[in-house]
């Protein structure tokens, strides 16, 4: 697609968007765990589509900046090793604020009538607001992180440098 746009990978400034992405929806995430029992479901639609705005803000630049300056030949290599690592970041992510939720969870319902619907009903959204808060922190940690390791333009080679080889 690039190819055919005639755009030129520095000019997309990779080092720039990620920082903005994970700051674009890192408000959604914040403001997410306002919800209350018995609260209006459109209340987060708002809140997930500034995650929504972030996520596409970040995502095509970070695969861009993963797989530039890799060689034709080790393309599909570089990409298949960041897909991987996507799906395995996913599912590490997942399982850790799925074990924070259920904490919460438990500790709302500890010491109250776990009969009654309307606890049952709070405990889960003090699991989703737990969730939610460590989100943020790791987005605005990932900012922090970016905006400290990624560099804007393109990277020069050095002229001097010893020639890659390809095995």
């Amino acid at each position: 697609m690039a190819q055919e746009l005639h755009v030129d990978a520095g000019e997309l400034r990779p080092g720039r968007a990620d920082p903005a992405g994970d700051l674009d929806r890192r408000p959604g995430v914040v403001r997410a765990p306002v919800v209350r029992a018995g609260g209006q479901d459109d209340a987060v639609l708002p809140q997930l589509l500034v995650i929504g705005a972030g996520m596409g803000a970040i995502m095509p630049p970070a695969m861009q900046l993963a797989t530039s300056g890799i060689g034709a030949e080790d393309a599909g290599v570089a990409s298949a090793t960041v897909n991987t690592m996507q799906q395995v970041g996913g599912s590490i992510g997942t399982a850790l604020l799925s074990t924070l939720a259920a904490s919460a969870a438990t500790d709302y319902l500890s010491g109250r009538n776990a009969g009654d619907k309307l606890v049952r009903a709070q405990s889960t959204i003090e699991s989703y607001t737990t969730a939610f808060w460590w989100s943020a922190g790791f987005f605005a940690a990932g900012a922090l992180i970016t905006f400290l390791l990624y560099r804007p333009g393109v990277p020069v080679q050095d002229e001097n440098a010893a020639p890659v080889v390809h095995m």
